[in-house]
């Protein structure tokens, strides 16, 4: 077939790309839609790139699964819509037409899953948007083309295509290894993923559809399927321990609401008792009633999650205990008026502070040790 007669095809099967203008209006309208929403135009925060559907590992692998489709819909700002925009129109309009608007929209899509199972697997903690990987895809998909219907396009321009293409992929790949930020496994996991569907869709133009090209494209459906299950399944791992990691610091935060609510039940206590307001039976009933039990909860809360132990945990159980133990010597003195009881009292809540102020300590290093050194 020689060039002039494969142009002729490519634009008599499919006479406006009308699927690639759409997937550019797409991108464009999520694009102004977050402009409006009050993003930044030049470079969205990462925040406002997750709360409105990008590829955050952590959140993705605990329900919120869309996210694979979403954010290859988002991204961080002009330019980078700008060239993923001029890239989609430079490589669809020959693709859509060399596969068809149908073929070419599963390409595109598959692709773009592809890539976004690709990046979770290889970077769980992947924070990630853009159509970059889909549009690998595409390229992908142009090569998977011309290995199976190698002889359905002039050598020539199959030559050219390739030549092309290869340089596309090549530099692009070369950038995203040297440049932090871009995310490389997204490329190769859109790539391959449009590869696969490339050689399986692919057919002469000059050629009607037959069963077995069908049952063809469902096999190359079906790999790909297959493929991004595995990179799910193994991803599994993460997403326990991130959901290990959400339920503790739920936790944390629980036991801080509780905590800030018993010292200050506490604190209120004391001064109205040094000031007369409160008489001992009044306290002893606040401290048998409202204090004990409440840091019991606690401690019997912490006690259950043994088996998710960690040094934080350990920190506040052995705080909660000791806070107990105070508030129950606290009552006991009390009652019996015993000077000895009230010194274990004292020592408790001293021990309760001191392992409060450790956790603080270690914190505030940990924090120390986390931030960039002048110069990074």
């Amino acid at each position: 077939m020689n060039e002039q007669h494969f142009i002729e095809l490519l634009y008599r099967n499919i006479t406006r790309p009308w699927v690639t203008l759409a997937l550019i209006v797409a991108n464009v309208g999520v694009y102004a839609w977050l402009v409006a929403h009050g993003g930044n135009a030049m470079n969205f925060d990462s925040q406002q790139l997750i709360a409105y559907g990008a590829l955050s590992g952590p959140v993705t692998l605990q329900g919120q699964w869309w996210r694979i489709l979403s954010a290859i819909f988002l991204h961080g700002g002009l330019l980078h819509i700008a060239i993923n925009m001029f890239a989609l129109w430079q490589v669809g309009v020959f693709v859509e037409r060399l596969f068809g608007h149908r073929n070419f929209l599963i390409v595109y899509l598959g692709a773009g899953l592809s890539g976004s199972f690709a990046s979770l697997w290889w970077k769980p903690t992947v924070l990630s948007v853009g159509a970059s990987g889909a549009i690998f895809g595409l390229y992908g998909a142009l090569f998977g083309f011309m290995l199976a219907e190698h002889a359905a396009m002039p050598r020539e321009l199959m030559r050219e295509l390739r030549s092309s293409a290869l340089t596309f992929v090549g530099f692009s790949l070369f950038a995203g290894f040297a440049m932090p930020g871009i995310d490389n496994a997204a490329h190769i996991g859109g790539l391959v993923g449009g590869l696969v569907l490339g050689a399986a869709f692919a057919r002469p133009l000059d050629r009607s559809e037959r069963l077995t090209d069908v049952l063809r494209a469902l096999v190359g459906v079906a790999v790909v399927g297959a493929l991004c299950a595995a990179a799910w399944f193994a991803v599994q791992p993460a997403a326990a321990a991130f959901r290990k990691a959400d339920a503790a610091e739920r936790s944390v935060r629980a036991f801080a609401f509780a905590d800030e609510t018993l010292t200050r039940r506490t604190t209120s206590l004391f001064e109205g008792f040094q000031r007369g307001e409160i008489s001992e039976d009044a306290a002893l009933s606040v401290i048998e009633h409202e204090l004990i039990p409440g840091w019991e909860e606690q401690v019997n809360a912490l006690a259950s999650q043994a088996s998710d132990s960690s040094p934080v945990h350990d920190d506040l159980l052995h705080y909660a205990e000791a806070r107990r133990n105070a508030a129950t010597s606290l009552a006991q003195a009390i009652r019996t008026k015993d000077r000895h009881v009230l010194d274990q009292a004292i020592n408790w809540k001293l021990q309760a502070e001191n392992i409060l102020l450790t956790m603080q300590l270690r914190q505030a290093a940990a924090g120390q040790a986390s931030a960039p050194s002048p110069g990074q």
